[in-house]
């Protein structure tokens, strides 16, 4: 048995008998962040600035405004989602925000990410709310686990406006589940996201990083439903 080889077996014994994590770092302001905004009229034109504004105050560093088409709500966000995860299909991350979110949490340059290595994809945004697995509704609370003293593991969660994406094998089903929906008139992409989550390793701290925001015209059940802490 090699060094190398030894080197490993040791490594990985000692992370399971001592139940630790690889994890992996990042700046945040170092990962790609794209945001969709269709700002065709006033309202979102306001958003796009806001976002514009928003995310050069935290300091990202790749900042790309993806212009959504004119599908009724909600195919232009399935088929935003399915367009730039097609340009980023590989294992590198990228964060995909929606125009309507608010910090919940100090984000500035100094922020670091750290996600397990394992991760398909980090939840920087919550929802209260689960989705169906048959119908295009929601299904009552959603549903994780305490994954560590850091982390919770998500298992059916609704929400997509603030994920990190990170293996290219989750970035091709999420691919798969928008291609599904869009000639669905009025299917949430969020729902059928969330029946991807049971089988992938999709993670998220106690808290978000962002909400969705009712001062930017969401109804204020929005908001409550975005803006808390896990317990």
């Amino acid at each position: 048995m090699n060094i190398i080889l030894l080197t490993w077996v040791l490594l990985s014994y000692i992370i399971h008998k001592h139940n630790l994590l690889i994890i992996s770092i990042m700046r945040l302001i170092d990962i790609p962040v794209v945001y969709i905004c269709p700002n065709h009229n006033q309202k979102y034109n306001e958003r796009k600035e806001h976002m514009d504004r928003l995310l050069n105050t935290i300091g990202f560093k790749s900042i790309t405004h993806f212009k959504s088409g004119i599908e009724p709500y909600p195919t232009c966000i399935a088929k935003a989602t399915l367009d730039i995860l097609k340009m980023n299909l590989n294992d590198n991350p990228v964060i995909i925000l929606e125009d309507d979110v608010e910090c919940f949490t100090e984000l500035n340059h100094e922020v670091e990410v750290e996600y397990p290595d394992d991760t398909d994809a980090f939840y920087l945004g919550f929802s209260t709310h689960s989705g169906s697995l048959y119908h295009n509704i929601n299904a009552g609370p959603s549903r994780y686990e305490k994954y560590s003293d850091k982390y919770i593991r998500i298992l059916n969660m609704l929400s997509a406006h603030a994920i990190l994406y990170k293996s290219k094998v989750y970035k091709q089903k999420v691919i798969n589940a928008m291609n599904s929906i869009i000639d669905k008139i009025g299917y949430h992409s969020d729902i059928v996201i969330s029946r991807l989550h049971s089988s992938h390793r999709i993670y998220g701290y106690y808290y978000p990083f962002f909400y969705q925001s009712s001062k930017l015209g969401n109804p204020e059940l929005v908001e409550r439903c975005t803006r808390f802490r896990i317990n």
